[in-house]
Protein backbone atom coordinates (compact mmCIF):
# COMPACT_ATOMS: atom_id res chain seq x y z
CA UNK A 1 0.00 0.00 0.00
CA UNK A 2 1.59 3.44 -0.88
CA UNK A 3 0.72 6.49 1.00
CA UNK A 4 0.95 10.02 -0.59
CA UNK A 5 3.66 11.98 1.40
CA UNK A 6 2.24 15.38 -0.04
CA UNK A 7 -1.10 14.32 0.73
CA UNK A 8 -0.49 13.17 4.70
CA UNK A 9 2.10 15.96 5.12
CA UNK A 10 -0.53 18.61 3.72
CA UNK A 11 -3.51 16.76 6.12
CA UNK A 12 -1.18 16.62 9.43
CA UNK A 13 -0.09 20.42 9.20
CA UNK A 14 -3.73 21.50 8.59
CA UNK A 15 -4.67 19.27 12.09
CA UNK A 16 -2.35 21.43 14.08
CA UNK A 17 -3.29 25.08 12.28
CA UNK A 18 -6.56 24.13 13.14
CA UNK A 19 -5.49 23.47 16.51
CA UNK A 20 -4.72 27.45 17.05
CA UNK A 21 -8.23 28.41 17.74
CA UNK A 22 -9.67 32.03 18.10
CA UNK A 23 -10.75 32.85 20.92
CA UNK A 24 -14.25 31.52 22.29
CA UNK A 25 -16.44 32.56 25.29
CA UNK A 26 -18.57 30.19 26.70
CA UNK A 27 -20.98 30.81 30.36
CA UNK A 28 -20.42 27.69 33.02
CA UNK A 29 -23.14 27.07 35.24
CA UNK A 30 -23.06 24.38 38.38
CA UNK A 31 -25.24 22.16 36.59
CA UNK A 32 -24.34 22.69 33.07
CA UNK A 33 -20.20 22.17 31.44
CA UNK A 34 -19.69 23.86 28.55
CA UNK A 35 -17.33 22.52 25.56
CA UNK A 36 -14.59 24.80 24.55
CA UNK A 37 -11.81 25.24 21.85
CA UNK A 38 -11.42 21.36 22.60
CA UNK A 39 -11.79 21.52 26.57
CA UNK A 40 -14.52 20.43 28.75
CA UNK A 41 -15.46 22.81 31.84
CA UNK A 42 -17.06 21.96 34.34
CA UNK A 43 -17.56 21.04 37.90
CA UNK A 44 -18.10 24.78 39.38
CA UNK A 45 -17.75 25.71 42.73
CA UNK A 46 -17.11 28.65 44.57
CA UNK A 47 -18.50 31.95 46.62
CA UNK A 48 -18.29 35.70 46.18
CA UNK A 49 -18.15 37.43 49.91
CA UNK A 50 -19.06 41.10 50.05
CA UNK A 51 -17.72 42.90 53.11
CA UNK A 52 -19.12 45.70 54.33
CA UNK A 53 -16.87 49.13 54.63
CA UNK A 54 -16.43 50.45 58.10
CA UNK A 55 -18.29 53.48 56.65
CA UNK A 56 -21.43 51.51 55.66
CA UNK A 57 -21.36 49.69 58.98
CA UNK A 58 -21.36 53.40 60.54
CA UNK A 59 -24.19 54.64 58.26
CA UNK A 60 -26.58 51.34 58.81
CA UNK A 61 -25.94 52.03 62.45
CA UNK A 62 -27.14 55.62 62.08
CA UNK A 63 -30.04 54.63 60.73
CA UNK A 64 -30.72 51.65 63.14
CA UNK A 65 -30.88 49.48 59.66
CA UNK A 66 -32.00 45.47 60.30
CA UNK A 67 -30.55 43.52 57.80
CA UNK A 68 -31.60 39.39 56.96
CA UNK A 69 -30.12 37.36 54.09
CA UNK A 70 -31.40 36.75 50.99
CA UNK A 71 -30.97 33.18 49.54
CA UNK A 72 -28.87 31.53 49.14
CA UNK A 73 -26.92 34.05 50.90
CA UNK A 74 -24.98 33.82 54.47
CA UNK A 75 -24.61 36.98 56.58
CA UNK A 76 -21.37 37.29 58.93
CA UNK A 77 -22.62 40.65 61.28
CA UNK A 78 -20.59 41.13 64.78
CA UNK A 79 -22.20 43.95 67.00
CA UNK A 80 -21.26 45.13 70.39
CA UNK A 81 -23.51 46.89 73.18
CA UNK A 82 -23.15 50.01 74.71
CA UNK A 83 -23.98 51.02 78.29
CA UNK A 84 -27.21 51.91 77.67
CA UNK A 85 -27.95 48.29 75.87
CA UNK A 86 -27.85 50.07 72.20
CA UNK A 87 -26.52 47.36 70.28
CA UNK A 88 -24.48 48.24 66.67
CA UNK A 89 -23.05 46.62 64.25
CA UNK A 90 -18.75 45.91 64.00
CA UNK A 91 -18.67 44.58 61.30
CA UNK A 92 -20.73 42.91 58.27
CA UNK A 93 -21.00 40.59 55.42
CA UNK A 94 -22.72 38.36 53.12
CA UNK A 95 -21.20 35.39 51.42
CA UNK A 96 -22.45 33.96 48.16
CA UNK A 97 -22.18 31.12 46.10
CA UNK A 98 -21.18 31.29 43.11
CA UNK A 99 -23.62 29.74 39.66
CA UNK A 100 -22.22 30.60 36.62
CA UNK A 101 -18.99 31.67 35.03
CA UNK A 102 -18.09 33.41 32.21
CA UNK A 103 -14.93 32.60 30.10
CA UNK A 104 -13.00 33.03 26.97
CA UNK A 105 -10.80 30.19 25.91
CA UNK A 106 -7.76 30.70 23.14
CA UNK A 107 -6.02 27.48 22.58
CA UNK A 108 -5.02 26.47 26.09
CA UNK A 109 -5.54 30.32 27.90
CA UNK A 110 -8.44 31.09 29.78
CA UNK A 111 -9.25 34.36 30.93
CA UNK A 112 -12.52 34.48 33.68
CA UNK A 113 -14.59 37.83 32.05
CA UNK A 114 -17.90 37.75 34.63
CA UNK A 115 -18.80 35.87 37.92
CA UNK A 116 -22.10 35.49 38.71
CA UNK A 117 -23.72 35.06 42.57
CA UNK A 118 -26.79 33.63 43.62
CA UNK A 119 -28.54 35.67 46.68
CA UNK A 120 -27.59 39.04 49.35
CA UNK A 121 -28.86 41.20 51.84
CA UNK A 122 -31.93 42.88 52.95
CA UNK A 123 -31.53 46.04 54.85
CA UNK A 124 -34.84 47.35 56.87
CA UNK A 125 -35.99 50.32 58.51
CA UNK A 126 -38.48 51.65 61.26
CA UNK A 127 -39.14 55.66 61.87
CA UNK A 128 -36.29 56.94 63.81
CA UNK A 129 -33.72 59.86 64.12
CA UNK A 130 -32.75 58.98 60.33
CA UNK A 131 -34.97 58.02 58.71
CA UNK A 132 -39.15 59.58 58.04
CA UNK A 133 -40.34 55.68 58.39
CA UNK A 134 -40.34 52.04 57.04
CA UNK A 135 -38.22 51.15 54.40
CA UNK A 136 -36.45 48.04 52.49
CA UNK A 137 -34.14 47.22 50.06
CA UNK A 138 -32.76 44.01 48.56
CA UNK A 139 -29.26 44.25 47.08
CA UNK A 140 -28.73 40.48 45.69
CA UNK A 141 -27.48 37.87 42.75
CA UNK A 142 -24.59 40.00 41.72
CA UNK A 143 -23.03 39.60 38.14
CA UNK A 144 -18.58 41.21 38.38
CA UNK A 145 -18.20 42.19 34.94
CA UNK A 146 -14.50 42.25 35.03
CA UNK A 147 -14.08 43.17 31.49
CA UNK A 148 -16.03 46.60 32.22
CA UNK A 149 -15.12 46.58 35.92
CA UNK A 150 -18.80 47.31 36.59
CA UNK A 151 -20.86 45.01 39.33
CA UNK A 152 -24.51 44.12 38.08
CA UNK A 153 -27.17 43.19 40.88
CA UNK A 154 -30.96 42.97 41.47
CA UNK A 155 -32.26 45.51 43.37
CA UNK A 156 -36.21 45.41 45.30
CA UNK A 157 -36.83 48.46 46.54
CA UNK A 158 -39.36 49.93 49.28
CA UNK A 159 -41.20 53.20 48.67
CA UNK A 160 -41.83 53.33 45.05
CA UNK A 161 -38.06 52.20 44.00
CA UNK A 162 -39.49 49.06 42.68
CA UNK A 163 -37.74 45.98 41.01
CA UNK A 164 -34.41 46.91 38.65
CA UNK A 165 -32.51 43.53 37.64
CA UNK A 166 -29.13 43.34 36.51
CA UNK A 167 -28.61 46.89 37.36
CA UNK A 168 -25.27 48.83 37.17
CA UNK A 169 -24.77 49.68 40.64
CA UNK A 170 -21.05 49.89 41.55
CA UNK A 171 -17.38 50.20 39.88
CA UNK A 172 -14.67 48.88 41.64
CA UNK A 173 -11.08 50.38 41.69
CA UNK A 174 -8.69 47.49 41.76
CA UNK A 175 -8.56 43.56 42.17
CA UNK A 176 -5.99 41.56 42.97
CA UNK A 177 -5.36 37.81 42.40
CA UNK A 178 -5.11 35.64 39.01
CA UNK A 179 -7.89 35.96 36.17
CA UNK A 180 -6.12 34.29 33.24
CA UNK A 181 -5.01 31.03 33.28
CA UNK A 182 -2.86 28.37 31.34
CA UNK A 183 -4.34 24.96 30.76
CA UNK A 184 -1.39 22.21 30.15
CA UNK A 185 -2.58 20.67 27.13
CA UNK A 186 -0.28 17.40 27.81
CA UNK A 187 -2.48 16.81 31.11
CA UNK A 188 -3.90 13.87 30.05
CA UNK A 189 -7.80 12.40 30.31
CA UNK A 190 -7.64 13.37 33.81
CA UNK A 191 -7.59 17.07 33.06
CA UNK A 192 -6.80 19.80 35.47
CA UNK A 193 -8.52 21.95 37.56
CA UNK A 194 -8.41 25.63 37.54
CA UNK A 195 -8.68 27.53 40.88
CA UNK A 196 -8.37 31.46 41.68
CA UNK A 197 -8.92 33.94 44.94
CA UNK A 198 -9.56 37.59 43.70
CA UNK A 199 -10.52 40.37 45.75
CA UNK A 200 -12.28 44.02 44.26
CA UNK A 201 -11.69 46.70 46.61
CA UNK A 202 -12.81 50.30 46.40
CA UNK A 203 -16.31 49.88 45.77
CA UNK A 204 -18.27 52.98 44.42
CA UNK A 205 -21.92 53.17 42.99
CA UNK A 206 -21.89 54.12 38.77
CA UNK A 207 -24.24 56.85 39.23
CA UNK A 208 -24.18 59.12 42.42
CA UNK A 209 -27.87 60.03 41.78
CA UNK A 210 -28.44 56.15 43.17
CA UNK A 211 -28.05 57.70 46.69
CA UNK A 212 -31.00 59.47 46.25
CA UNK A 213 -32.78 57.57 44.25
CA UNK A 214 -32.15 54.10 45.53
CA UNK A 215 -30.86 54.34 48.97
CA UNK A 216 -32.89 57.34 50.75
CA UNK A 217 -35.87 56.73 48.77
CA UNK A 218 -36.15 52.66 49.73
CA UNK A 219 -34.90 52.88 53.07
CA UNK A 220 -37.21 56.33 53.73
CA UNK A 221 -33.89 57.73 54.63
CA UNK A 222 -34.00 61.97 56.05
CA UNK A 223 -31.39 64.34 56.12
CA UNK A 224 -29.37 62.87 58.91
CA UNK A 225 -29.46 59.35 57.00
CA UNK A 226 -28.62 60.51 53.95
CA UNK A 227 -25.17 62.05 54.82
CA UNK A 228 -24.47 58.36 56.41
CA UNK A 229 -24.65 56.74 53.03
CA UNK A 230 -23.03 60.18 51.04
CA UNK A 231 -20.02 59.98 53.10
CA UNK A 232 -19.84 56.04 52.20
CA UNK A 233 -19.83 57.27 48.66
CA UNK A 234 -17.65 60.11 48.60
CA UNK A 235 -14.50 58.88 47.95
CA UNK A 236 -11.26 60.76 49.20
CA UNK A 237 -7.64 60.16 50.52
CA UNK A 238 -9.42 58.52 53.53
CA UNK A 239 -12.11 56.76 52.19
CA UNK A 240 -10.84 54.31 49.39
CA UNK A 241 -13.38 51.61 50.00
CA UNK A 242 -16.20 52.90 49.40
CA UNK A 243 -19.30 50.07 49.85
CA UNK A 244 -16.28 47.77 50.52
CA UNK A 245 -15.10 44.30 48.81
CA UNK A 246 -15.42 41.58 47.04
CA UNK A 247 -13.39 38.44 47.54
CA UNK A 248 -14.31 35.51 45.47
CA UNK A 249 -13.03 31.94 45.55
CA UNK A 250 -13.24 29.78 42.42
CA UNK A 251 -12.71 26.34 41.09
CA UNK A 252 -13.23 24.78 37.95
CA UNK A 253 -12.13 21.41 36.51
CA UNK A 254 -11.13 21.19 32.78
CA UNK A 255 -10.37 18.03 30.77
CA UNK A 256 -9.26 17.75 26.57
CA UNK A 257 -12.72 16.90 24.92
CA UNK A 258 -12.27 12.98 23.91
CA UNK A 259 -12.24 13.57 20.51
CA UNK A 260 -8.82 16.20 20.25
CA UNK A 261 -6.99 13.12 21.28
CA UNK A 262 -8.61 10.96 18.79
CA UNK A 263 -7.63 14.18 16.07
CA UNK A 264 -4.31 14.43 17.33
CA UNK A 265 -3.66 10.89 17.19
CA UNK A 266 -5.02 11.37 13.48
CA UNK A 267 -1.90 13.78 13.31
CA UNK A 268 0.87 12.20 15.09
CA UNK A 269 0.01 8.96 12.61
CA UNK A 270 0.28 10.98 9.38
CA UNK A 271 3.50 12.37 10.05
CA UNK A 272 5.01 8.90 11.63
CA UNK A 273 3.95 7.93 8.07
CA UNK A 274 5.20 10.70 6.18
CA UNK A 275 8.51 10.41 7.85
CA UNK A 276 8.85 6.76 7.11
CA UNK A 277 7.77 7.67 3.85
CA UNK A 278 10.70 9.89 3.83
CA UNK A 279 13.23 7.58 4.90
CA UNK A 280 12.48 4.39 2.71
CA UNK A 281 12.79 7.20 -0.04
Amino acid sequence: MKFNPNLIAASALALFAGMAQAAEVVTLTKESPVLANGYVFDSLEGSGTLSFSRLLVTALNLASVGMQAVPDATLQISTSTNASGAVKYVSASAAAPVTALTLSVEDSTVTVQRVVTQGGSLQTTVKNAATNGSGSLSISDLQVDLTTKTIYADIVGANGVGTLNDYALWTYDTISGPTTFELDPAAGPWGVALSASNTLSGLFLVNATDIDNIFVKALNLNNTGRSGINAVNNRTATNTAGFGSINSVIAVSSVPEPSTYALMGVGLVGLALFGRRRTAN
